[in-house]
């Protein structure tokens, strides 16, 4: 080989390598903003009120997907996806609720810290017909006067300028209209636990 060719040979292995990975890069991101365009859909589809057997393995994992640039800065997410069954609600309106608590979890944590703090996403089998769904963080926790409030529209512990104090509110009657219970227990300095627990769809067995 002439040294000309060895040289244009190093170049073009040079350049292969650099664009390499941003292509990559560019690919993944593409697949995930194409899965978070069909995430959209599903959640704000003019039948959300409609109610039958919704897949929550399936639910959560869209509402993780979106919420994970909130995430990915603050925490390591761990999941924790045990047997479920399809449960009995809207998927529309239990993505509203799964989407707002993972937020909630994420904004309770220090931005830039994500190797010190942690959200753990649970699903489980509850009582006999019933799954649940926990979102736990590691956060700062919830004094123990407040947790009887967090509740009450428009009550919220973020600093000012931060939500409205409407979220929980929010995510509790839609999770009542769909036949389920939302429970919250907290310990000032070891974090913040969200349980879920829904009916599961009649004729409808668990799934892994």
């Amino acid at each position: 080989l002439e040294p000309g060719d060895a040289t244009a040979g190093w170049l073009a292995a040079q350049i292969a390598d650099e664009v390499e990975e941003p292509l990559r890069e560019a690919g993944e991101a593409a697949e995930r903003v194409r899965l978070i365009v069909r995430d959209l859909k599903t959640f704000s589809r003019a039948e959300e009120e409609r109610y039958g057997p919704v897949d929550l393995r399936r639910v959560v994992e869209a509402s993780l997907r979106m919420a994970w640039n909130e995430i990915r800065h603050r925490a390591q997410l761990i999941k924790e996806f045990g047997e479920v069954g399809r449960v009995h609600g809207s998927e529309g309106r239990l993505g509203q609720v799964l989407l707002n608590l993972i937020y909630n979890a994420a904004q309770a944590l220090p931005d830039g810290n994500a190797d010190k703090n942690e959200i753990r996403v649970i699903t489980r089998r509850g009582a006999p017909g019933f799954s649940v769904i926990e979102v736990r963080d590691t956060g700062p926790g919830i004094p123990r006067d407040v947790l009887p409030r967090i509740f009450d529209p428009f009550y919220t512990t973020k600093p000012a300028g931060v939500g409205t104090g409407l979220g929980l509110a929010i995510c509790e009657r839609l999770v009542k209209a769909m036949g389920g219970t939302i429970e919250v227990d907290s310990e000032v300095g070891k974090g913040t636990s969200v349980r879920v627990t829904l009916r599961e769809a009649q004729g409808h067995a668990p799934e892994m």
